[in-house]
């Protein structure tokens, strides 16, 4: 993953940590803090999965 891809899921995070502190609905703040930890996991870590290689194919 590239670098302006970490800062855009690093940025979304912060985003929603504040939609979950400003939330007055429970159930949004809940919402909120979920997505902040899928944003704050992708911006550290990057892709789950690697790209698969495709054997036999040629660079």
């Amino acid at each position: 993953m590239d670098e302006d891809s970490r800062i855009y899921f690093a940025r979304r995070a912060a985003e929603e940590q504040s939609r979950a502190e400003q939330a007055t609905d429970p159930l949004a703040a809940a919402v909120h803090r979920k997505l902040q930890r899928v944003y704050v996991e992708r911006a550290s870590v990057g892709d789950r999965w690697p790209a698969s290689e495709v054997i036999g194919e040629r660079a």
